[in-house]
């Protein structure tokens, strides 16, 4: 088998088995997050399981029924006995009859008119004051015979005086059923006239008998103010705090206590199930937004799979970390665990959205007084202050214990205007800060373990591959030397160009230390590492060269793989050329041939996508085009930088790097400083003299 065919059967073999394992990969990533997720459900609805099953009325309780959770509840029976009370404080609501009076006083005129006719008649006394008392509807007596044979004087007076205390006391108005009272208040009323007792008996015989209800009961008005002072009372909320015992030992359940356990869900009924549904539905909603979240930011640079595995495991760590932790002591769970790793594996847009979906869930595991968890809160925004640029693993040690100071001090702040002891309020406080500084060493130590397991380009993943001694690194100073050092000179000027644009020069410096690590394949093919030995393409065709040339890419991206490299620095790695062309070769074969398209000379790309990976990209063709100049001067070195970079970005070969103009600018001044430090270029001295004085 010839050299050329043993390349290409390497290059087939590794991508027929990387693209089986990435198919296996798929289906396994996604299980294992719809189970983290079913699993996170599961744990929210926990505490909300209901201690029994049932409990009918007149069941003796065998054991003490105790809450393992904190239950705010409305409390039925106290507040219908409430609402009832204010219900029956609003006296009844009556409607004032205005016409009754008036028909009163026109009745009472004319059995007066028919009093003194009477009086006229010439009957004997007895006999007018048997027709006064028939008339009155009363029998004769001393004060119908007082009304027959009294002076006209005496009797205007009685009459304006029984008109008088009859307006008053239904002016005063008279309630249904109450004729006696009313009746009683006209003799009271006459009485303070001062007028003879005669005078007073004979007015209260004319006027009681016309006495008569003019305040009609207003049901309807009476029953909405009722029932508007019922409704103004508020639900009489209690809490049952956790391990509180609800039902004690040999207690005899009634009505009411059936219904208390089913309204707070402490048994199987409605409540039990809404609050079981609705936490697990919580739960299942924050792990779908991590899982869209997912889909729009990981999709874009083929890493779907990759992070859902990734956040599966990460948060389902977190989550069971936290579950166990709230059993201890619920104000000292590590909640800001997944926040923290958010920031150290992900994204920064899906770092906050992992760290507050998770955040979420751990929540509803672990329930939290308001005061606690706006707290919580507080701290959760200094997390995002802190961890928006991670440089350094450090950073994790502060976020954590800073976090937890800051949700204590709000705690405290809140609390303290409550009725809370000091001594809870101190141990609340203190344990808030001590979830903080748990959850920083968690996470690092589970940084440690994840960093391995998933490869990820963590900080100190990168500090590590930064090692020149590295079994990688060690094997390229050894086969291509050449090689070896162009790549450490690419690393230089790339990592300086992303601190001077603000990228990660951490990741540039390692990318660009891997970048050509497929040139291990086939070393003397490449002219930094040919030394002495003659060039092996002056004997093959240039179809041939560009072959070997082009396939060191995929290469270093296979090696990479297979040496658990992250997986940024394999896109690196897979990036450096982009899709240019192979230019020397390219022409080389075009003197031989007419019409011959450039797409065979060209590199599978893909184009660079990140900052990092198009910093890499420019360093490494600056580099490499600094050493074929003839003559090195700065006039030279700049006008090389800006027609590489310029080509490329003619070629489009930066169209998906997120690179601004003002970043490529900033870029070339970089590089053209870079290399004038090492090239030791010195300016162009007139005379020898004024060399010699400035050197």
């Amino acid at each position: 088998m010839t050299r050329e065919n043993r390349i290409a059967y390497f290059l087939r073999h590794a991508r027929r088995s990387l693209a089986l394992r990435l198919t296996r990969f798929r289906h396994t990533s996604t299980l294992v997050f719809v189970l983290v997720a079913i699993l996170s459900a599961v744990l929210c609805a926990l505490p909300f399981m209901p201690v029994r099953r049932s409990v009918p009325e007149g069941t003796v309780v065998s054991a003490d029924m105790v809450s393992r959770r904190d239950i705010v509840y409305v409390d039925a029976a106290r507040t219908a006995d409430l609402r009832k009370r204010a219900s029956d404080e609003v006296a009844p609501i009556y409607e004032f009859d205005s016409s009754r009076l008036p028909a009163a006083i026109s009745a009472f005129e004319d059995i007066m008119t028919k009093v003194i006719s009477i009086r006229a008649l010439d009957v004997t006394v007895d006999q007018q004051s048997q027709r006064i008392a028939a008339l009155l509807m009363t029998s004769a007596g001393a004060t119908t015979k007082y009304l027959a044979t009294c002076s006209e004087s005496e009797v205007q007076s009685s009459k304006t005086a029984a008109r008088q205390a009859l307006t008053t006391v239904m002016g005063r108005g008279v309630i249904e059923g109450s004729l006696a009272t009313a009746r009683e208040s006209i003799n009271t009323e006459l009485k303070s006239y001062g007028i003879s007792d005669n005078q007073v008996r004979s007015a209260y015989l004319l006027a009681a008998r016309f006495v008569s209800s003019n305040l009609i009961y207003d049901q309807q008005a009476t029953l909405l103010a009722r029932d508007k002072a019922a409704s103004s009372v508020s639900p009489v909320v209690s809490t049952i705090l956790a391990g509180t015992p609800v039902i004690k030992k040999g207690s005899v359940l009634d009505q009411s206590t059936v219904d208390l356990l089913l309204s707070t869900g402490l048994v199987w009924g409605p409540r039990a199930l809404r609050n079981i549904v609705s936490q697990s539905l919580m739960a299942l909603l924050a792990w779908g937004a991590v899982a869209v979240a997912i889909m729009l930011l990981g999709s874009a640079k083929g890493r779907t799979e990759h992070l859902l595995m990734e956040t599966a495991v990460i948060g389902g760590s977190c989550i069971v970390i936290g579950w166990l932790a709230g059993g201890v002591a619920t104000t000292m769970t590590p909640f800001f665990l997944c926040m923290l790793l958010g920031f150290v594996f992900f994204d920064y847009a899906l770092a906050a959205v992992f760290g507050l979906a998770l955040m979420v869930v751990t929540w509803i595991m672990v329930p939290m007084p308001a005061e606690v968890l706006s707290g919580l809160v507080v701290g959760a925004i200094t997390i995002f202050i802190a961890m928006r640029k991670v440089n350094k693993m450090s950073a994790l040690l502060i976020a954590g214990p800073v976090a937890g100071a800051s949700a204590a001090l709000v705690y405290s702040a809140l609390a303290g205007l409550s009725e809370q002891r000091i001594s809870v309020i101190a141990a609340n406080a203190g344990y808030l800060v001590a979830g903080g500084v748990i959850a920083a060493v968690f996470a690092l130590g589970l940084t440690l373990i994840f960093e391995r397991l998933f490869n990820v380009a963590t900080v100190m993943r990168l500090r590590e591959l930064l090692d020149t001694g590295n079994k990688l690194l060690a094997q390229l100073f050894e086969s291509a030397p050449g090689t070896y050092h162009h790549s450490l000179n690419v690393a230089n000027l790339a990592a300086g160009a992303a601190q001077r644009i603000g990228a990660n020069w951490l990741m540039a410096r390692v990318g660009g230390y891997y970048h050509d690590i497929g040139k291990l394949l086939h070393p003397q093919f490449f002219g930094e590492n040919r030394r002495e030995q003659p060039n092996i393409h002056e004997d093959i065709s240039p179809e041939l060269s560009t072959k070997v040339i082009l396939e060191h890419v995929q290469a270093g991206a296979t090696i990479a793989r297979s040496n658990h490299l992250p997986a940024e620095v394999v896109d690196i790695i897979a990036e450096h050329h982009g899709t240019t062309v192979v230019q020397f070769f390219y022409d080389k074969a075009s003197a031989e041939q007419t019409n011959l398209s450039p797409d065979t000379f060209r590199y599978q790309g893909p184009k660079p996508h990140t900052r990092e990976s198009s910093l890499v990209f420019l360093a490494d063709g600056v580099e490499a085009a600094a050493r074929s100049l003839a003559r090195v001067d700065k006039s030279a070195l700049e006008g090389l930088i800006d027609a590489i970079i310029n080509a490329r970005i003619t070629d489009g070969q930066l169209a998906e790097s997120q690179l601004t103009l003002g970043d490529i600018a900033a870029v070339k001044e970089h590089f053209l400083t870079s290399l004038i430090s090492f090239y030791h270029v010195r300016d162009a001295y007139l005379t020898p003299e004024e060399a010699n004085e400035r050197i």
